[in-house]
Order: C-alpha cells, then structure tokens, then sequence
C-alpha cells in the first residue's frame, strides 16, 4: 500500500471511530477528548493534503488509540 493510501486509510478510520465514540454518548462525557480527537483528525488531514503522509499517519492513529482506549474502558472489550 503506497503512503498516501494508508494515510487517506487511517482518516477514514479515525473519522469512524469518532462516530462510534458519539454514538456511545462518551463525546458528553468526555468533550475534551472529542475535541482532542477532532484537532488530531484536522492535522491527520492537513498533514496529508501536504503529502506529509508519515505525520498524517502518526496524528491519526494516536489519536484513534485514545479513543479506542476510551471505548474499551466505558464499553468492553469487544470478543
């Protein structure tokens, strides 16, 4: 997979796991993780249309990390 696909990958990704986090209810319970995500997710794509694709790369998934972490402890592990 060439840079650029796997960072246009890791957007789209991220921008999922957002809607899941929203879905869950936790962006109320943890609004300054949402807009920590939604800053990371702008850089992820900032960083991509400069063709900075491993820092786009870097922002989406640190942040796609905190908000998995956020979802696993509020709502379980999934099997």
């Amino acid at each position: 997979m060439k840079e650029s696909e796997r960072s246009e990958k890791d957007i789209k990704k991220l921008e999922k796991i957002i809607e899941k986090f929203r879905g869950y209810g936790l962006d109320s319970k943890y609004p300054a993780i949402l807009e920590y995500a939604l800053n990371y997710l702008e850089d992820a794509k900032h960083y991509h249309e400069n063709e900075d694709y491993f820092t786009s790369f870097g922002c989406a998934n640190y942040s796609y990390g905190i908000i998995e972490g956020i979802i696993f402890r509020e709502k379980g592990i999934p099997r």
